[in-house]
C-alpha cells in the first residue's frame, strides 16, 4: 500500500465522514457503514486526527478492496480519500493495529 498525497479540491467527494476524536474502533465502523451506503465509484473523504486512526482507516480500505486514491495533512487532520469499489479478497491483508498495539488480524 503505498500512500499518496492529494489535493481534495480536484477530486468530486460524495461522502464526508468525519471521525475526528473517536475511540477505535470507531473510525473504522464509521468508514465500514459509509462504504456499505455508498454506491460503487462514489468517493469517501474520511478525516481522522490520529495516526493509529489513520493507519487503521487505510488499512481497512485496502483489507477490503477499495481504491485509495490518496491523502493529505491538514495542521491535525488527515484526510482519507476513497473510491468504493467492489469488495475483493486481498492476497496479503494488512493488519489492523488496535488501542495499547494490539494486533486485529
Amino acid at each position: 500500500m503505498t500512500e499518496v498525497s492529494v489535493n481534495t479540491s480536484e477530486v468530486k467527494v460524495n461522502t464526508f465522514v468525519d471521525a475526528r476524536n473517536q475511540p477505535c474502533p470507531k473510525p473504522i465502523l464509521m468508514t465500514k457503514r459509509a462504504l456499505e451506503r455508498a454506491q460503487l465509484g462514489e468517493v469517501l473523504e474520511i478525516v481522522v486526527n490520529d495516526h493509529t486512526s489513520k493507519g487503521n482507516v487505510l488499512r481497512y480500505c485496502w483489507n477490503h478492496g477499495q481504491e485509495i486514491i490518496g491523502s493529505r495533512e491538514e495542521g491535525p487532520d488527515f484526510h482519507l480519500i476513497v473510491r468504493k469499489s467492489p469488495e475483493r479478497k486481498v492476497d496479503k491483508p494488512l493488519p489492523v493495529i488496535g488501542p495499547c498495539g494490539q494486533r486485529w488480524d
